[in-house]
Order: structure tokens, then C-alpha cells, then sequence
């Protein structure tokens, strides 16, 4: 289970730098067709966003197989309390996605807790590569 989860944090990782590359991208296609069209669609921001949206998604889930990884290895009180802080962060990154469509001016939660998500992957990844996140050690008696 060690080796699952520390390869799951850096499918994570690499996931959120593309998910972040795959925003840039959606930004700079809207972009491009108001440039050419004077006008945007809401077919065209669709277009632009739809691989950040499924991407997004998917990042749910393999947030998710942290959480039971963590559990059911037994990684300890690390690797679980960040697992489910990143899952709870990505459920929040959908949240503030949908809440930035309606209020606009809430739309800087959803960039601030995707750079949250991107410290929080790095981190446990470093951590599970360098430190090792492996079974807790039983506790001992005197």
C-alpha cells in the first residue's frame, strides 16, 4: 500500500499542474475567439473548459483512492488527515467553481484553493517519497 499511495500523490501532482495548464489553456481560447469573433458563446467557453472540467473530476477521484489508500494501508495520521484535506478541498474546488459561475466576484475562491491543492499535493508527495508514509508502528508498553 506504500508504494500505491506514494505513486498516487504523484499522479496527483503531475494532475494539478495540468489541470492548471488546462485553466491557462480555456482562458486564453475564450480569448482568442472574442479576439476573432467580437463575441463569446457560451459553446465556446464550454469548448475551452471541458478537459479542465473532466480533469477536475478525475482528480476527485484518485483524491479520493488517497483517502482508502491511507486507511486501509494503515499510513498513519499524516498520510490520512492530508488525504482527506485534499478531498475536502477538491469537493470545496467544485463548490467554488459552481459559486463563482453565479456570484462572479466569488470566483477568486476557486483560484486560491486550487493553489492550496497544488501546495498541499506537492507536500504529501515529497513527504511520502522522502519520509515514507508506511504502517504506523505499534505502540509499546513499559
Amino acid at each position: 500500500m506504500t508504494n500505491a499511495f506514494k505513486y498516487l500523490t504523484s499522479v496527483l501532482f503531475v494532475a494539478v499542474v495540468v489541470q492548471v495548464a488546462l485553466a491557462g489553456y480555456g482562458v486564453f481560447y475564450v480569448l482568442h475567439k472574442a479576439n476573432k469573433d467580437q463575441s463569446v458563446t457560451k459553446s465556446a467557453f464550454e469548448h475551452g473548459f471541458n478537459a479542465h472540467a473532466i480533469l477536475g473530476t478525475i482528480l476527485l477521484v484518485v483524491m479520493l483512492l488517497l483517502v482508502i489508500v491511507a486507511a486501509a494501508g494503515k499510513l498513519g495520521p499524516t498520510a490520512l488527515k492530508f488525504s482527506v484535506a485534499l478531498l475536502v478541498a477538491g469537493i470545496l474546488q467544485m463548490v467554488f467553481a459552481s459559486l463563482g459561475r453565479s456570484v462572479p466576484a466569488l470566483g477568486f475562491l476557486h483560484v486560491v484553493n486550487a493553489l492550496a491543492i497544488y501546495a498541499a499535493a506537492a507536500l504529501l508527495a515529497h513527504r511520502a517519497w522522502t519520509r515514507g508514509m508506511g504502517p504506523a508502528a505499534p505502540a509499546t508498553s513499559a
